[in-house]
């Protein structure tokens, strides 16, 4: 793994790419933690790639990348792993922190475009600490998306917060979220938007998708999809979407 100083010359910038990507959790100097953020979030990259069932056989695509820290987990295993991300920044660093690893590539995307994935590409596909500020067209846009890319029977893993499961009494992990929100800041790309279990998966099923596992851990849903059809999008949708850039079905 890289070293726990390969950026020091750029501390400012650095910090500013882990904030955005990990939070506050850490502290607001959190490349002094690099070492006990790159383990943790790799131990979590394990735990996906062993739900998901990853070899060395499968093509694996990490859509929100981040720093990288998760998809190395999958770099280790995999046939191939394909990095996306919106940000340039964050991709510039993953691609120092998974340097080492040939079978990986690197992708800035689009919102809702995986641009240079094919159809049917990938066999698994993972997504963490992104679905969790998702409002629900977004969701929407994003599980077309990703029916496009992902093989029939493929898998793909993401968390939401489970508006079912929370409760007024024990929502400590959204409090700043709700500061935000009544201080008019509704449009912070921070903010986690919950959404009702129920609701998506009925979602996830018209867009050609079957629940195969859920868990939780506190209000966050862990959620296992497989595909097994193409979207059921009623005729109107393409009309109406036609100038969003993420509205394609197809590549």
């Amino acid at each position: 793994m890289p070293n726990a100083t390969w950026y020091s010359h750029d501390m400012k910038s650095v910090r500013s790419i882990m904030t955005t990507c990990i939070g506050h959790k850490y502290g607001e100097s959190p490349e002094e933690r690099l070492e006990e953020i790159r383990e943790g979030r790799y131990r979590y990259g394990k735990r996906i790639c062993k739900l998901l069932k990853v070899d060395e056989n499968d093509t694996v695509l990490d859509i929100g990348s981040g720093c990288g820290f998760v998809s190395r987990a999958a770099s280790e295993i995999a046939k191939q792993v394909h990095c996306l991300d919106i940000s340039k920044d964050f991709l510039d660093f993953t691609r120092v922190e998974l340097a080492e690893y040939n079978n990986t590539h690197f992708h800035k995307i689009e919102y809702g475009r995986f641009i240079g994935i094919p159809d049917n590409h990938a066999t698994k596909i993972f997504s963490t600490a992104v679905f969790i500020h998702f409002n629900y067209y977004d969701i929407l846009f994003y599980l077309i998306e990703i029916n496009r890319v992902l093989q029939t029977n493929g898998n793909f893993y993401l968390e939401i917060i489970d508006a079912d499961a929370l409760s007024l009494n024990t929502m400590a992990g959204i409090k700043t979220n709700i500061k935000n929100y009544t201080n008019d800041e509704r449009g912070d790309a921070q903010l986690m938007h919950p959404h009702s279990l129920t609701a998506f998966k009925h979602l996830a099923q018209q867009l050609g998708f079957v629940t195969e596992q859920i868990s939780h851990t506190a209000d966050v849903a862990n959620i296992l999809l497989k595909k097994v059809s193409q979207p059921n999008l009623p005729e109107w949708f393409d009309e109406v979407t036609q100038h969003h850039p993420a509205a394609t079905t197809s590549s």
